[in-house]
């Protein structure tokens, strides 16, 4: 086995074990209802004391690549049971660290991977895109800047696209964290006066 071989079946293995611990978490938090709403994800957060800030990140990280936390629950977490300054640092390096995930696994397994994920009518939508990398890139430069668009989605179809990992990496670094800002500090202040409309919002903002 060439030295080459060695590292592309070192990747594969590894990667295996990450999916298989993934999918075993996710089905652990489900089980006890973690994930059910936000006061139990942040009552499991609290929980597990000085190690919450890494519990959170892990917790959003996988959430971000699969896709299982509407921004009702996930955005505002880290908000109350960080801070507003905190649960924005937190966030950014959840988020961004998810989006670049996304795009690697797609990337290395193709449009199987984002097909199982993304539902059908969002990969429809924005699949027609992707014949125009240019376009593309602005599109998703659109997208992760404003708020309340599915950005997620579009790191999967991203990874469809000829965009090279550096290219996707900076346009992520340098327009998502200004949507993140947002959600950080937006959701400090409707929590505080209109938690139930925010939260109302944004399920059905996940839905469109």
């Amino acid at each position: 086995m060439t030295q080459k071989s060695k590292f592309r079946f070192t990747f594969q293995v590894i990667a295996a074990v990450i999916v298989i611990l993934v999918v075993l978490a996710v089905v652990w938090a489900l089980h006890r209802g973690v994930l059910s709403s936000q006061d139990a994800f942040v009552n499991f957060i609290k929980s597990t004391g000085s190690f919450a800030p890494i519990a959170f990140l892990i917790i959003e990280t996988i959430s971000v690549v699969i896709l299982i936390l509407p921004c009702a629950v996930g955005y505002p977490v880290s908000t109350v049971a960080f801070g507003p300054f905190w649960g924005f640092i937190l966030n950014a390096i959840a988020t961004i660290a998810g989006s670049l995930i996304i795009f690697a696994i797609v990337k290395k397994w193709g449009r199987p991977i984002a097909e199982a994920v993304v539902e059908k009518k969002h990969f429809e939508k924005y699949k027609r895109f992707t014949s125009s990398v240019s376009l593309f890139e602005k599109l998703l430069a659109g997208i992760l800047l404003v708020p309340f668009l599915p950005d997620n989605v579009l790191c999967y179809i991203a990874g469809l696209t000829e965009m090279k990992f550096k290219r996707f990496a900076i346009i992520v670094i340098l327009f998502k964290p200004w949507k993140i800002l947002f959600y950080t500090y937006g959701s400090d202040f409707f929590i505080d006066k209109f938690g139930y409309l925010w939260g109302a919002a944004c399920q059905l903002i996940d839905k469109i």
